[in-house]
């Protein structure tokens, strides 16, 4: 045990994974020995919530405060910038290993009932290696409380060209809509991306760009394509779920890009953009993809 609680490492023969148990996080994820997500030392805490689970709400709710089904919660403030709740309860439980093979894991944890979350929701998250494909990732939740619950998930990856500088990258993205962001940022209200300088459908180097929006699927049934490059790799992260938040981080010197999966935006137990409903007994999975491919193999 450490202070990322245990750790699993996966291995395929395209791609090795390292997660650890506090945060069921992604603390690191290979393909042919070059690093496609951003790695962290799993005896360290890692900085901005790295490949960490975010339920049972994913970013910011303003105040820490919403009402559900006639009743008024607050919950505790963790974000002073914004006075937010951010990034929900189970980024910092340490999950337990359901079982594990050589190139995969599943974990368990519960969403405790707490003054301001008094529901119980059961956490499962599972990570394959898949040769040809690369980290398969679903997390899903099931209501084992006798109430409604409001329910948001995501997850926090930051992908990464072998930790080289995302400015001399080109992204390329779906995504034509996103949120506008309040000082607080929440959102204010959907507009084009490429009114904010977001327009990356056709790709282009990311450049000096800043970036930490939630963009918008128009189609929530299709498998969207988040696509990090340079001259040696291309790494992807592919998910079906409406809601996609870009991060550029300085503070992990911009050498990678927060591609998180999100069932909801900032704010949706306020704004009920995408919020879920958990009635008992029913589930909601999140599911995504992470992976590569090669430009020139000779490198490696």
């Amino acid at each position: 045990m450490h202070l990322s609680g245990k750790t699993i490492n996966l291995i395929s023969e395209d791609y090795t994974a390292t997660i650890v148990t506090m945060g069921g996080a992604i603390a690191g994820l290979r393909f042919h020995g070059r690093d496609i997500t951003m790695p962290f030392d799993p005896e360290s805490i890692p900085v901005a919530h790295q490949g960490k689970i975010l339920a049972p709400w994913p970013n910011r709710i303003s105040d820490g405060k919403y009402s559900f089904e006639d009743h008024d919660y607050q919950l505790a403030i963790t974000e002073l910038s914004t006075m937010s709740a951010s990034h929900g309860l189970v980024a910092w439980k340490d999950w337990h290993i359901l079982e594990m093979t050589s190139s995969s894991v599943a974990l368990r944890t519960y969403v405790s009932p707490i003054y301001g979350y008094p529901f119980l929701i059961r956490m499962t998250a599972s990570y394959e290696l898949v040769n040809g494909m690369g980290l398969r990732v679903s997390v899903r939740a099931l209501n084992e409380g006798s109430t409604p619950a409001p329910y948001g998930v995501g997850m926090h990856p930051y992908i990464t060209c072998n930790q080289a500088l995302i400015d001399d990258c080109k992204l390329t993205m779906p995504f034509t809509k996103c949120f506008s962001l309040t000082e607080r940022k929440v959102p204010d209200q959907e507009v084009d991306a490429a009114s904010l300088g977001f327009d990356f459908t056709h790709g282009r180097k990311i450049g000096d760009t800043e970036i930490d929006h939630c963009f918008i699927s128009s189609e929530e049934r299709r498998m969207n394509t988040v696509l990090l490059e340079n001259d040696d790799l291309q790494v992807y992260c592919k998910t079906n779920v409406p809601f996609v938040q870009l991060f550029t981080p300085a503070k992990l010197g911009r050498k990678c890009l927060a591609v998180e999966p999100m069932s909801c935006p900032a704010n949706a137990f306020n704004n009920k953009i995408g919020l879920v409903v958990l009635h008992t007994q029913q589930y909601y999975t999140l599911d995504y993809v992470i992976g590569a491919l090669e430009k020139n193999p000779s490198k490696a």
